[in-house]
């Protein structure tokens, strides 16, 4: 199991909440990491009993009204659940869309540290308008998601979100991801999604279920809200609830399809069956009428041949007279 060692958010938030260049350090003050091998750069120069420890099991951050607690939350959260209908306490789906302004390149990474191995892990995620142009379409944002495994000379302090104090578009950051730049090694184990769906079974693929997280945005949506996050008003609502825990939605899509597309069948069922009798009486009534077409049509053409045969009567009769 992951836990959050840090988090560093670079050029991201509100005009009122700005995150410029802000790293949140929650390291090496919960419980040893017995098991972890011992990494001079892991932990801060005050853990001296060569031990590494997890991160705080339980963290305060007081800020005044509008310093950013919820920006905070909607910006973490967005790491781990991608799509903008996953954002925390709002049902506005451009919320985020409004935390990068248009010369941003936004930057929310996240550090955990495994719980067993005290190894490392960085997950992030990136944000920039096409061509620093603010547009008033949230869907226009591009947004991506990577994740490394830190080592010696590369971690989350090494990020390269500038070069000479400019911002690195989201293009140039990829890159130094891949191939690393400026003396700084490749990130290992690099994994870079724009997709949700991609983004998501990586996460669970490392050990980060967004299943759990879905709680806690669900928990955090309003405050005081974590005990209706689980209160359930029927029997039905708890089983779906516990169906949406267990499985993939998208696995039984198919034969959900399949279902909607004998359901409609069936409601059409009724009418179907109208429009075929009408059909067959039609058709039954209509007999008679095709039969006497029949009838007419050869005595048409019994018709013509006696015209034919007259005429070729009269024609001889006119030759023998002359």
């Amino acid at each position: 199991m992951f836990e959050l060692s840090r988090v560093r958010l670079f050029s991201v938030g509100p005009l009122g909440a700005r995150y410029q260049d802000v790293c949140l350090d929650l390291r090496g003050i919960g419980d040893a990491v017995p098991a972890a091998a011992r990494q001079a750069d892991l932990f801060a120069p005050d853990d001296t009993d060569g031990v590494p420890r997890r991160p705080a099991p339980a963290s305060v951050l007081f800020l005044e009204n509008g310093g950013g607690k919820s920006v905070l939350l909607k910006l973490v959260f967005s790491v781990l659940l991608p799509g903008r209908r996953q954002v925390v306490g709002t049902t506005s789906t451009d919320v985020l869309a409004k935390f990068v302004l248009g010369e941003d390149v936004a930057h929310i990474a996240c550090e955990w540290m495994h719980t067993a191995t005290g190894a490392l892990l960085v997950t992030g995620k990136v944000s920039e308008w096409p061509g620093h142009v603010v547009s008033s379409d949230a869907a226009r944002l591009a947004d991506a998601w990577y994740s490394f495994r830190p080592g010696p000379g590369f971690g989350l302090d090494d990020l390269p979100f500038t070069d000479d104090g400019r911002r690195v578009t989201m293009a140039s950051f990829k890159d130094r991801l891949h191939r690393g730049g400026a003396g700084q090694a490749p990130a290992a184990e690099l994994v870079w999604e724009t997709a949700h769906r991609e983004w998501t079974r990586h996460l669970v693929d490392v050990g980060l279920d967004p299943e759990l997280f879905r709680y806690q945005r669900a928990m955090n949506a309003e405050e005081g809200e974590a005990a209706e996050a689980f209160s359930f008003g029927s029997d039905e609502a708890f089983v779906d609830f516990l169906l949406r825990a267990v499985l993939d939605p998208e696995e039984p899509q198919a034969l959900a399809d399949l279902v909607a597309g004998y359901a409609e069948k069936i409601a059409q069922r009724a009418d179907l069956a109208a429009e075929r009798d009408f059909v067959e009486g039609s058709l039954e009534r209509l007999e008679p009428l095709q039969a006497a077409e029949r009838a007419a049509g050869g005595a048409r053409v019994a018709e013509a041949s006696a015209q034919r045969a007259a005429a070729a009567l009269a024609a001889a009769i006119v030759a023998r007279k002359a």
